[in-house]
């Protein structure tokens, strides 16, 4: 048993990652104290917990920091496979696709965005992709994503799936600007990462101008850690600086017109807002269904989006649920 007493050494994973029988890619601890890890499974292991003397209450492990790129690595190949998968449900692929996700953001939170962290988005955006295109249905999409647990992991999610909606109806057929689309999208609130709960927890109403101000500066601490990777493009650059401006230049933080936004940010600001109102947060507890949800944006907001990202996204509930838009707006 190897025991270490620096706690920045390691990040912590949640047990549920570890599905019996598998092999670990990496050393895995446990964590007997705020100073003290001991390893309970070498690399290459398989996972046998009920096998184990292991306390039913400890909901994390842990491995070493330089070792959690493998373990995101397998993450996603878990994540891979059960996607391909057809004996497998769309809810449950969901979950599989938003522990890869998570795995992506603490990975950025803990390593930084490098090269593999990049790599590792690309491949989660493109799931996203691949899960949309299985099932479009916006409203499909929304109650499957609206049960995932972590709310930074959810609402990453649904913009992504709802941006690559919205593209597909305005008629977006380039596979690369797809890809960017739902890559910009996934990341478009990296940068939220660094606040602080006290400010998470707040409803944007009830904040203080210290507070607000602290929040609004995620879009720019978000733009500081993607551009640390020179590859990066500058469209999902633009996607997270802009993603709260809107068309009559009323956002933030350079209260930009719809002409001068990039056409990428034009489609995630409309579905950042769309997925706020269709799920349930601190600024939200009493979400909108996606009928009433484009309602709300052209009647009570004043639709200060990009018309054709607009019409689109209400193109997008035609069938039945088109029916009910026209009697409600």
């Amino acid at each position: 048993m190897d025991m270490n007493n620096n706690q920045e050494d390691y990040v912590a994973v949640s047990r549920d990652e570890f599905v019996a029988g598998m092999q670990v890619p990496v050393d895995i601890f446990l964590k007997l104290s705020e100073t003290n890890y001991v390893m309970i499974l070498k690399e290459g292991a398989k996972v046998h917990f009920d096998q184990m003397h292991f306390p039913e209450k400890a909901e994390w492990l842990y491995v070493r920091r330089s070792d959690y790129h493998k373990c995101v690595g397998q993450s996603l190949s878990i994540a891979g496979i059960v996607l391909e998968s057809d004996k497998i449900s769309f809810e449950k692929k969901t979950v599989f696709l938003s522990k890869a996700a998570d795995s992506i953001f603490k990975e950025i939170e803990h390593l930084g965005f490098d090269h593999q962290a990049l790599e590792h988005s690309k491949i989660v955006s493109r799931s996203i992709q691949t899960l949309v295109d299985n099932k479009p249905d916006i409203s499909a999409v929304i109650n499957m994503m609206s049960n995932l647990n972590d709310e930074l992991i959810r609402h990453a999610m649904m913009v992504s799936a709802i941006s690559v909606i919205i593209a597909r109806n305005m008629k977006w057929t380039l596979a690369q600007n797809l890809e960017k689309l739902a890559l910009g999208a996934l990341l478009h609130d990296v940068g939220m990462k660094e606040l602080p709960d006290e400010i998470l927890d707040t409803p944007r109403h009830a904040m203080s101008r210290e507070q607000t101000a602290a929040y609004e500066s995620h879009v720019y601490r978000g733009v500081e850690i993607l551009r640390s990777m020179p590859s990066i493009s500058d469209d999902i650059i633009s996607i997270v600086l802009e993603h709260h401006e809107n068309a009559p230049g009323q956002g933030y933080p350079r209260r930009l017109r719809d002409i001068k936004m990039n056409p990428f940010a034009r489609v995630v600001a409309l579905a950042d807002c769309f997925a706020d109102v269709v799920m349930e947060s601190v600024n939200n507890p009493h979400p909108k269904t996606p009928i009433q949800a484009v309602a709300y944006i052209e009647i009570t907001l004043g639709q200060p989006f990009h018309k054709p990202a607009f019409q689109a996204l209400k193109q997008a509930l035609q069938g039945p649920a088109a029916i009910a838009v026209k009697k409600v707006i």
